[in-house]
């Protein structure tokens, strides 16, 4: 704990200075059903949580995947680039399947976001 002033009078607080790196979850919603959604995004949390990460958001990909690049994967390489974000969670399986190889998705997110995936079991 540390002491400081204020106008106030003296004040305590704590500081930490870690900073947690950002991390984002995707996940696509033709692969689950409407219960499962909750319960994956916890796990994609806690995996964050346990390996230093803070969890900033999860990016859902809706069916029909009708873009070359699905619409949003596409927002969350720009999110990745703006934020500085260079860790993306997902379940496996979530990148493929789509009109867009996996390997050209994931091409994508390293050249335009700065940024590599983690795949966690389903």
């Amino acid at each position: 704990m540390s002491k400081g002033k204020s106008n106030t009078g003296d004040v305590e607080w704590s500081v930490d200075t870690r900073v947690r790196p950002l991390v984002y979850g995707y996940l696509r919603l033709d692969l689950l059903e409407g219960s499962e959604v909750a319960a994956c995004h916890a796990q994609l949390e806690a995996f964050a949580r346990q390996h230093g990460y803070e969890f900033a958001a999860v990016f859902h990909e809706s069916s029909p995947q009708t873009w070359s690049v699905p619409h949003a994967f596409a927002e969350l390489v720009h999110a990745c680039r703006r934020s500085g974000t260079h860790v993306v969670v997902t379940l496996a399986g979530h990148l493929s399947g789509m009109a867009m190889s996996r390997i050209c998705l994931l091409d994508f997110l390293a050249a335009r976001g700065n940024a590599h995936l983690m795949e966690l079991p389903a």
